[in-house]
C-alpha cells in the first residue's frame, strides 16, 4: 500500500471459493452510484462523526499505533512539537505528533505528509512549514526513507500568492479516513463543552492573552470514514503528489531555493538559511497507485481436463494528464477456480472511471461491464465469466438504501493537477438546499454568498452605494433564499437553523457579518412586503455558540465570565437524509473551484446524517431530545432563547439585544472596527479587538473573557444562543469609497443607539 517505490503493483489478486449466484444480476448503479465525469463514485461506507478535537485526536492516536503500512496527512497547518494525544484516555495530553511520526517510521510504515506554501505564507503569515518539516526529517533519523514530505507551492510556474490547498484530510492503511477542519494545532484541542479552564486541553502559560492558561474555544467536526471511500481520500494525495512532482511548480520551487532562503532571511522567517536537507527527497519516492477497482472473475470448468489461463489486465487510462498510467501484471487462473483481482492505478481528481475494463485471456482481447456478467466459451468447454466491478464494491452492497458516501472536491490545476476547476462541494450546497423537503441544519465559519436584495445597501452586483455587498458571488445564499420564500409562500412545514461564529474578523470588510446581516433582512423584507402571516423566524433564523462559567479564585474570582466560541465547523444536514462534511467555507474561496482546494464527504442515506446532527447539535443544546425536526427552528429557539434569559438575568449580558446592563445603565456589549469614526461619544462596554477577542473571532488564538467578580454564572442548556443584526450593529466604513453611499442607514442607527447610551464616562470597562 504505501510501498516507497515508484510504482505499486498493478493488480492484487484475493482468491475466493467458488459460489453460486445469479450470474445475470444486474449491477445497479443506476440509483446510486452513476460515474459522473468528476471524482469520485458514492461507495458504501461506515461513517461516524468526531465532534472537536478530543474525540478526533484520541481516535487519530489509537490509528498511529494500529497503521501497519501507509499513514496520510494533509494538513492545513501542523505543529509536531504539541502534546495533542494523551496517552492514557482522560489524562492530560503527553505525546506530540511528532512522537508518534517517528514511533511508525521505526516500524517501517510510511508516513506522507503533504503541506502546502504560497508565495505569502512564510513571509506574510507565520507558517514557517519549512523550519517544521526539517525538524521532523531529523527527528527520522536514520528511518527518514520512510517519511515522506511535501511542501506543494501550486503546479504553474507562477507561484500562488493568495489562494491555498485548505484541505484537513488523513489516511490510515487506505482503510480509515477523517475529513473535516481539524488539523494539528494548539487551540484545535477541545470538548464540545468548551469548558474553561479544562486541565485536558494544551497548556499555555496563564497571562493577559490567555487568561486559563488555554487557548481559544474551538468547535469543529470531523467524519471518520470506514471503507472504500478512505482509499479515495488517500488517494487525493497520490494524484496531489504525483502532479506535483511532474509539474513547473516543482521545477520551479527547487530551482529558487538559494533565493528564496535569502528573501525568507529578510522576512526574519525562523532559520530560513538552513540546509532544508528534507527537500531534496520530495520526488524521489511517489505513493503507490491506488485502487481502481476489481475484476471478478471465474472458469466454469467444462467436460476436457483442467486448464490454466494467463490474464492481464490493460489498466485504464484515467491518470493525470502528463502522467504515465503504471503498468499491469499478470495472472494465471485455472479451470474451477473464482478470483477478484484487485486492480490499481493512477486516477485524475477530474475523471471518471470506466463501466467497462479490458483484459486479456491467452491474448484473446476480451471486455467485461459492470451492469451484468461478461461471458464467453474458451476452447476446451470452460467458460469463463467475468465482472467489472469499480471501486472494488459488489453489486450487492449497492442497494439504493443503503448508507453510501461520495468524497466530493473543489480546486483547480495549481493546487489538484485537474484540467478544469471542479465545483462538486458548491454543486452539493445548491443541489441538497434546492431538494430539501423538511429541514436544514447548517454550521459553518463563513456565511458569505450573494443573493438578491431589495435593501439598497445590500443589493448585489456592482450597485453604487451598495455598502454592505460582500463581493461573493457563489449563489447558495439565493438558492437557501429561494428556498425559505418557497416554503413561506406554500405555507410548508420547513425551517432552517444557520450557526455562525460570534466573533467576526475585519479581513474583506467583515464578509460573515455583511452576508448574515443582509440575508436577514432579506428573510424579514420578503414576508414584510407580501404580507405573509407566519412569523419569519419561524422559518429561519441565525445562532451562536458561547459559554458563561464560574470563576474561580485562583483565575481571579470568585465571579463569572462569558466567552464566545470560535464555529469552525463545515457541516450541513438536510431532512436527516444528506450530511456534507468537510473542509469547505460558505464563501467563494471554498466553493468556486479555481481559488482555495477543499476535499468533503457527502453522506446519503442510512443513519449517519441523524447521528451527526443530533451529535452536534445535541451537544449545543445539551440534549438532543429538546429538539423536533418538524418545528425546528421552533425548538433550536427556545433553548437558546432561554439560555440567553438566563444570562441576562445573571449577568447582564443580553441576546440578541447585544446589550449589558450594568447599575441600570445599558450599554452595546461588542464594538467594531472601522476606517473612521463619526460617533466619538458612543460607548461599547468592549472596544474593539477586545470584542473580537472574547466574541472567539477568527485570526487569533489569544482567549480572553468578560468577567464580573461576585456574579454566578447562569444555569445553561448547552451552549446555543439567538443571533440577530443588533448583536454587532451594522458593519462599519472600511473602505473610503463607502463614503459615497447614497444612503447612511448605517449611520442613522449608529446615531440612534448613540441617543440611547450614556454620554458619560463609560461605567463597564470592567
Amino acid at each position: 500500500l504505501g510501498g516507497g517505490g515508484v510504482v505499486g503493483r498493478a493488480l492484487c489478486v484475493e482468491r475466493r471459493p467458488m459460489r453460486s449466484r445469479p450470474w445475470l444480476h444486474i449491477f445497479a448503479l443506476s440509483a446510486v452510484a452513476k460515474h459522473t465525469a468528476t471524482a469520485f463514485e458514492r461507495v458504501p461506507c461506515n461513517a461516524t462523526t468526531k465532534d472537536c478535537g478530543l474525540d478526533f485526536f484520541a481516535d487519530v492516536h489509537k490509528m498511529f499505533l494500529s497503521a501497519q503500512s501507509e499513514i496520510v496527512i494533509m494538513p492545513f497547518f501542523i505543529k509536531p512539537d504539541l502534546k495533542l494525544f494523551s496517552s492514557k484516555p482522560g489524562h492530560p495530553s503527553d505525546t506530540t505528533l511528532k512522537d508518534l511520526i517517528v514511533q511508525a517510521v521505526r516500524r517501517h510504515v510510511h508516513v506522507w505528509i503533504l503541506g502546502w506554501d504560497n508565495a505569502g505564507s512564510e513571509k506574510f503569515l507565520p507558517f514557517h512549514q519549512d523550519t517544521v518539516y526539517e525538524h521532523l526529517f531529523v527527528a527520522a533519523g536514520e528511518n527518514h526513507e520512510y517519511l515522506h514530505l511535501m511542501l506543494d507551492t501550486s503546479r504553474n510556474f507562477v507561484a500562488s500568492l493568495y489562494y491555498l490547498p485548505h484541505i484537513k484530510s488523513y489516511a490510515f492503511d487506505r482503510k480509515v479516513a477523517f475529513v473535516g477542519g481539524l488539523d494539528f494545532a494548539e487551540n484545535r484541542l477541545d470538548s464540545p463543552q468548551h469548558l474553561r479552564p479544562d486541565p485536558r486541553l494544551v497548556h499555555v502559560p496563564i497571562d493577559k492573552e490567555h487568561v486559563t492558561g488555554n487557548e481559544k474555544p474551538w468547535q469543529d467536526v470531523m467524519i471518520r470514514l470506514d471503507g472504500p471511500a478512505a482509499e479515495h481520500v488517500a488517494m487525493v494525495l497520490i494524484e496531489r503528489w504525483r502532479t506535483y512532482c511532474n509539474s513547473e511548480g516543482y521545477l520551479r520551487a527547487q530551482a529558487t531555493r538559494p533565493l528564496d532562503a535569502m528573501t525568507d532571511a529578510l522576512w526574519g522567517v525562523e532559520k530560513s538559511l538552513h540546509a532544508s536537507k528534507w527537500k531534496n527527497y520530495q520526488c524521489t519516492a511517489l505513493p503507490a497507485p491506488g485502487r481502481l477497482g476489481s475484476l471478478d472473475i471465474s472458469i466454469l470448468p467444462g467436460q476436457a481436463a483442467k486448464r490454466s489461463y494467463d490474464l492481464s489486465i490493460k489498466i485504464p487510462e484515467v491518470q493525470s494528464t502528463g502522467l504515465k498510467q503504471v503498468a499491469a501484471g499478470g495472472v494465471v487462473v485455472r479451470s474451477g477456480e473464482q478470483k477478484v483481482i484487485r486492480v490499481e492505478g493512477l486516477r485524475a481528481l477530474d475523471r471518471a472511471l470506466p463501466e467497462s475494463l479490458t483484459f486479456s485471456v491467452n491474448g484473446q482481447a476480451l471486455t467485461a461491464g459492470s451492469e451484468k456478467d461478461f461471458v464467453v466459451d474458451l476452447p476446451g468447454g470452460d467458460r469463463l465469466r467475468a465482472r467489472w466491478l469499480p471501486n472494488g464494491v459488489e453489486p450487492a452492497t449497492l442497494d439504493p438504501s443503503a448508507q453510501t458516501c461520495r468524497v466530493v472536491l473543489s480546486g483547480d490545476r495549481d493546487w489538484m493537477g485537474v484540467s478544469a476547476p471542479v465545483t462538486e462541494t458548491y454543486d452539493d450546497f445548491v443541489k441538497f438546499i434546492r431538494d430539501a423537503k423538511r429541514f436544514i441544519f447548517i454550521e459553518n465559519q463563513y456565511f458569505s454568498t450573494d443573493f438578491p436584495s431589495t435593501s439598497h445597501e445590500c443589493s448585489n452586483g456592482n450597485v453604487r452605494g451598495a455598502v454592505l455587498y460582500t463581493g461573493a458571488t457563489n449563489r447558495v445564499g439565493e438558492v437557501l433564499l429561494d428556498r425559505i420564500k418557497r416554503a413561506g409562500r406554500n405555507n410548508e412545514q420547513f425551517s432552517v437553523v444557520v450557526i455562525i461564529p460570534l466573533g467576526t474578523e475585519p479581513g474583506s470588510f467583515y464578509p460573515n457579518l455583511r452576508g448574515a446581516y443582509c440575508f436577514e433582512q432579506a428573510v424579514e423584507d420578503y414576508w414584510k412586503q407580501n404580507g405573509l402571516k407566519s412569523r419569519w423566524r419561524d422559518y429561519f433564523s441565525f445562532f451562536f455558540i458561547a459559554n458563561a462559567v464560574d470563576v474561580p479564585e485562583r483565575l481571579g474570582g470568585p465571579g463569572s465570565a462569558f466567552y464566545g466560541i470560535f464555529t469552525h465547523t463545515k457541516l450541513m444536514v438536510v431532512d436527516d437524509e444528506v450530511a456534507l462534511v468537510g473542509s469547505a467555507n460558505i464563501n467563494d474561496r471554498s466553493l468556486n473551484g479555481d481559488r482555495d482546494a477543499e476535499v468533503g464527504v457527502e453522506v446519503v442515506g442510512g443513519t449517519y446524517p441523524r447521528r451527526v446532527r443530533e451529535r452536534v447539535l445535541g451537544a449545543h443544546v445539551g440534549n438532543s431530545n429538546l429538539i423536533n425536526t418538524s418545528q425546528f427552528v421552533q425548538s433550536v429557539s427556545a433553548v437558546a432563547d432561554a439560555n440567553a434569559l438566563a444570562l441576562c438575568d445573571s449577568m447582564g449580558i443580553c441576546f440578541p439585544e447585544g446589550t449589558f446592563t450594568k447599575g441600570g445603565i445599558t450599554q452595546h456589549f461588542f464594538g467594531l472596527e472601522g476606517l473612521v469614526k463619526l460617533n466619538a461619544a458612543h460607548y461599547d462596554t468592549l472596544r474593539y479587538p477586545d470584542s473580537r477577542v472574547v466574541a472567539g473571532g477568527g485570526g487569533l488564538d489569544n482567549f480572553e473573557w468578560f468577567m464580573l467578580h461576585g456574579v454566578k454564572a447562569p444555569k445553561l442548556h448547552g451552549i446555543l444562543f439567538p443571533w440577530s443584526r443588533d448583536i454587532w450593529g451594522l458593519p462599519k466604513m472600511t473602505q473610503v469609497t463607502q463614503m459615497f453611499s447614497n444612503e447612511f442607514n448605517w449611520r442613522r442607527l449608529e446615531g440612534q443607539r448613540e441617543a440611547n447610551s450614556s454620554r458619560h464616562e463609560n461605567p463597564f470597562l470592567v
